[in-house]
């Protein structure tokens, strides 16, 4: 059973970076990361940690980047239904995150999330 997808979202414009791994446990989902600079990479926030109640959850899905294609970036993208939820999340947008899935934990995605939420369809 997989219950952590490791991911990471660029912030700040791209002056920035946060890596993180995506949990499940069982009555929410749990986001833990940490944010460093991109320049030297030595300026490091400490680990914060975001409970999602499940009851807060509108969708959890994957997409792949532009055309289908998983080399051009496969996204989990988590929408909530209120904007309070993710508020600490960098790069939060009226209640959604798009996480950045590395190639190699593609799979360890689609099983997260079909696990979570039945079997996934990946949206192009």
């Amino acid at each position: 059973m997989m219950n952590a997808v490791p991911f990471s979202l660029e912030v700040y414009g791209g002056l920035g970076e946060c890596d993180g791994l995506l949990k499940n446990e069982h009555k929410s989902l749990l986001l833990e990361f940490q944010t460093r600079d991109s320049v030297a990479g030595i300026l490091k926030s400490d680990v914060k940690r975001v409970q999602i109640p499940l009851t807060d959850l509108a969708s959890v899905r994957l997409t792949r980047g532009w055309l289908g294609m998983n080399w051009l970036g496969v996204k989990l993208i988590i929408q909530t239904s209120n904007l309070e939820t993710l508020q600490e999340v960098p790069g939060m947008s009226q209640g959604r995150i798009e996480l950045s899935i590395a190639r190699k934990d593609i799979e360890d995605a689609e099983l997260f999330v079909d696990e979570f939420c039945g079997p996934a369809t990946m949206a192009t």
